[in-house]
């Protein structure tokens, strides 16, 4: 029976707050108000569900937990932890003197009070402006800065998972900060490379939690002939760009043999498994994913996904993955 989200709202207290604009004053005071030996827990908690599947269903929060922040903000990244979510997904650019900042578009147009493409701005001139609210698109500017990556990952060390989502060849600079403000454990890099092209100019890939993307619409043939081409470099994830909901099926043998969390977003740019369908009928939309195999979510509504596995109590595949090294 399909459950409308409507009744969750009812009945969960964190996915109300959802609704609702975040302050970061609060959410700042609830962070720092958290017991250090219960966030090396989490932490280790955490680490260890990205390491393979452990029977539950990992949320994960496009651009951070941005409705009622900011998208790719520093309190989007303290709303999350504050929620509880596993983890944030982050863009990072690079600025024209080399800064690491985030920001998913090549402009910052649609998310700040300025205008220009990130590349050809300094950072001296970009940390003067504002982040809009949300996810921008003319929405009111708010008191929140264009946050550095180091910002970032002094805020989600020991607190929260990252994924990574590099927009252009950064990785040494990524890794190197990642080395000194950060935790390696803690993050998960992404490509839409062949395997043999991350064979062949990626050597850092066995020494970080790593996930392909494979996309639906590339695969050619049987789909279950896409997963064994990466075994040698032992992805922790594999990401599905689906197209056609019945793939996942098809998928979960191959990568659940591999001990690997099965990664697909519910993004409202994924017509088939739209988040807005989701709200409405979750059981259709993450439940039908979940049931086929899948047990890592990126969606736009992070709060309601978590409230939604939490209200149906759902279990998903475990087992003990190999060690890495």
């Amino acid at each position: 029976m399909q459950i409308s989200f409507r009744k969750i709202l009812t009945l969960s207290p964190l996915v109300a707050m959802a609704g609702l604009a975040v302050s970061p004053p609060a959410v700042a005071a609830t962070t720092t108000a958290a017991n250090s030996s219960s966030d090396h827990s989490r932490t280790q908690t955490l680490e260890r569900r990205l390491a393979g599947p452990d029977g539950s269903v990992m949320v994960v929060a496009h651009r951070g937990c941005w409705k009622g922040t900011s998208e790719n903000s520093i309190d989007a990244i303290e709303a999350c932890v504050a929620f509880g979510i596993d983890m944030v997904e982050i863009d990072v650019r690079a600025t024209r003197d080399g800064v690491l900042i985030l920001m998913h578009d090549a402009t910052i147009d649609r998310t700040t009070d300025g205008t220009g493409k990130v590349e050809e701005l300094d950072w001296a001139y970009l940390r003067t402006l504002h982040l809009r609210e949300s996810a921008g698109r003319g929405s009111p500017t708010t008191a929140r800065t264009i946050p550095t990556f180091e910002d970032a990952l002094r805020a989600a060390k020991g607190r929260i998972l990252i994924n990574i989502d590099a927009k252009g060849d950064l990785t040494d600079a990524i890794l190197a900060q990642v080395d000194r403000f950060g935790d390696r454990k803690q993050v998960l890099f992404k490509s839409a490379a062949t395997a043999t092209q991350v064979a062949a100019t990626a050597p850092w890939v066995r020494d970080v939690a790593f996930q392909p993307i494979i996309r639906e619409r590339t695969i050619q043939g049987d789909p279950r002939d896409a997963i064994p081409p990466y075994d040698e470099i032992r992805p922790i994830g594999y990401e599905i760009d689906v197209v056609n909901p019945s793939i996942i099926a098809t998928l979960r043998p191959a990568i659940q043999k591999r001990c690997a969390r099965f990664w697909v977003n519910s993004l409202n740019s994924t017509p088939a498994l739209h988040d807005d369908r989701a709200l409405i009928t979750p059981d259709a939309i993450w439940g039908r994913m979940i049931a086929d195999g899948v047990d890592t979510i990126q969606t736009d509504e992070p709060l309601a996904l978590k409230a939604y596995v939490a209200a149906r109590k759902i279990d998903s595949y475990r087992c003990s993955p190999k060690p890495r090294r």
